[in-house]
């Protein structure tokens, strides 16, 4: 491919779907900065703005042989960020109402790893939450429910009762449950306030 057509975004586009790497490389690199910085705009998270363009390169070079009939790329592109940031929004919010309920229904004994596979999504989000507890909830839920510790093993090694244990405990997940509500509301809203916006 000969380098002055680089330059036109039609021909790249075209060359593009015809399987160019080369092309595909310099239209990802013309925009990766200026969709990451719209997306985090919308997001307000880096993580999210970054797997995002991940998913939208990905996606296209998928559908290369379209790329072609695209009109207006820049257009084109920046619709289906916002798309794919909407997409998000519900996806969190489902996510957190799951982990809402997961939480209401596991017990002590049922705690384990799996939850963190389960609710990816969620665990910056509920880590986050957890930075927010007042310091010594903060350590017996970390106790709880990060390293694993039974209740009594956590009242020995702080020097309190297993009931306050237990208080700390409730509090914290009485908490971690109401912000999980507030924010799956929240992404919901705002997942609609940008399917409305133009």
């Amino acid at each position: 491919m000969a380098t002055k057509i680089l330059y036109d975004e039609k021909e790249l586009l075209i060359h593009a779907s015809n399987g160019s790497e080369e092309a595909f490389s310099l239209i990802f690199h013309t925009y990766k900065n200026k969709l990451y910085g719209y997306l985090f705009r919308i997001t307000e998270s880096s993580e999210v703005a970054e797997d995002i363009v991940q998913e939208i390169f990905l996606k296209l070079w998928k559908d290369k042989s379209d790329l072609a009939n695209i009109i207006s790329f820049d257009s084109y592109l920046f619709r289906m960020a916002k798309n794919y940031a909407i997409n998000s929004f519900k996806s969190r919010a489902r996510q957190a109402l799951l982990y809402v309920e997961y939480l209401e229904t596991q017990t002590e004994e049922d705690y384990s790893t799996d939850h963190k596979i389960q609710f990816e999504e969620t665990q910056y989000l509920l880590q986050q939450i957890v930075d927010t507890l007042p310091p010594q909830q903060k350590l017996v839920y970390q106790l709880s429910r990060e390293q694993y510790l039974k209740h009594d093993e956590i009242a020995e090694m702080l020097n309190i009762s297993p009931l306050t244990v237990k208080n700390h405990i409730i509090q914290a997940l009485n908490t971690i449950k109401k912000s999980l509500k507030y924010q799956a509301v929240l992404m919901m809203a705002l997942a609609f306030w940008y399917q409305l916006k133009k």
